[in-house]
């Protein structure tokens, strides 16, 4: 009796320590199943923030003509006076929150332009990871940058997505992460053209340029080259300052039109880097690109730069870009423009030494060369500066990125 006694009581023991075992172990589980959902939500959110138009599901949208806004219209408002970024609020003032949860098969998302996230609970007892998000642009942040939280959980609760109190008893985990907005034009260009003049000086024959420069906080300058250019230009400054004092001859633009220097210069990064970059949209252009397509690139993809793979014609009178939401457009290869009312509202940095316009192309903001340009005509180039285009490419157009050292999860 006594041994059986001895056994019962040895058997009752390491019972107990297996039940507490399992549960540690269970807890640990959700609690690192908790983590990796809400750590997968910051990854989620950093590229939906470089992302296009999307609708309520958080899916792309295909409609250039939609409405639909773009993750960050759909969450952040970026002031395109000082860059200062806050988060948006439902009309009541709570944090808009999009979230995603894990039905077994694949991930649900819900991106809510007002109220809560409409994310039903899977069915069943299996863990179902979820995950929701929130912005937080709060004062003493440097300008560009905004304070991004994602709350993971391993069940979706029915009153809340990842509730503070969570009805299921699952596991919870909060980590939050500074991002900031990767400028896509770090120092606009100061003249309505620029161009180095190297290898061979810029040719742009009689009356194929019109460049138009008024600012005269931007200085008046209509073209900032490193040579004198071969051909006479038309020139537009500011009111009662002489033309031709408009056009700079800057030697030190010389050496920057070598080794990609100037276009380190203007957008702050390598050219390779600049194309790899989640904000950039890279079309691939090798057997020529009209128009329309970059067109509709644009309308889809507010806040992002496009980069032509090859050469690029601006076949249609549809204007590319507009004075609020206006086109970076990076040509790597030669700009043509078959369409006599060819029209981009922007700036485009070309890296061919030709530009070929039987019609007439105009561009509001800023053209930039990335070595020498030549003018064909007949028609005639018309060039006119806008410093607010630019800034607002400088302010509100590039990638979001993860600042580093600001991850926490306490």
């Amino acid at each position: 009796m006594l041994l059986l006694l001895v056994m019962a009581l040895v058997a009752g023991y390491t019972n107990r320590n297996l039940f507490f075992e399992q549960r540690v172990s269970a807890n640990q589980y959700r609690a690192t199943q908790a983590l990796e959902a809400a750590e997968a939500g910051l990854e989620w959110g950093l590229a939906m923030l470089s992302a296009g138009r999307i609708d309520a599901t958080c899916q792309p949208v295909a409609d250039p003509a939609s409405a639909e806004p773009s993750f960050r219209q759909r969450y952040l408002q970026i002031d395109d006076v000082d860059g200062s970024i806050e988060a948006l609020t439902t009309a009541a003032g709570a944090p808009l929150q999009p979230a995603c949860v894990f039905d077994g098969a694949a991930w649900r998302c819900s991106c809510p332009t007002a109220g809560a996230p409409a994310l039903a609970e899977p069915a069943g007892l299996d863990s179902h990871p979820a995950f929701r998000l929130e912005f937080d642009g709060a004062p003493g942040l440097p300008a560009g940058v905004v304070r991004l939280q994602a709350v993971g959980c391993t069940r979706l609760d029915a009153a809340q997505v990842c509730a503070d109190e969570a009805s299921s008893g699952d596991g919870r985990a909060v980590v939050t992460v500074l991002v900031a907005l990767q400028s896509a034009l770090r120092t606009p260009p100061v003249g309505a053209v620029t161009v180095p003049g190297v290898p061979a000086a810029p040719d742009f024959g009689v009356g194929l340029l019109r460049a138009v420069n008024a600012d005269a906080v931007a200085g008046g300058v209509t073209l900032h080259t490193g040579v004198a250019p071969v051909g006479v230009a038309e020139l537009h400054t500011v009111p009662g300052s002489p033309a031709a004092e408009s056009a700079v001859e800057d030697a030190t633009l010389v050496p920057l039109g070598a080794d990609d220097l100037l276009f380190n210069h203007l957008f702050g990064m390598e050219v390779a880097t600049y194309g790899d970059q989640p904000g950039t949209i890279v079309v691939d252009c090798d057997a020529g690109c009209g128009a329309a397509g970059v067109r509709d690139m644009v309308r889809l993809n507010p806040g992002r730069m496009v980069w032509i793979d090859g050469d690029l014609d601006l076949d249609i009178a549809d204007p590319i870009g507009t004075p609020d939401a206006p086109a970076l457009l990076v040509v790597d290869g030669t700009l043509t423009a078959s369409d006599p009312a060819a029209a981009v509202t922007g700036m485009i940095y070309t890296f061919g030494d030709t530009s070929g316009v039987p019609g007439a192309l105009t561009l509001r903001g800023a053209l930039v060369a990335h070595t020498t340009l030549t003018l064909a005509g007949p028609g005639t180039t018309t060039v006119v500066y806008d410093r607010d285009v630019l800034q607002r490419l400088r302010l509100t157009h590039g990638s979001f990125v993860q600042v580093p050292g600001s991850w926490k999860d306490f």
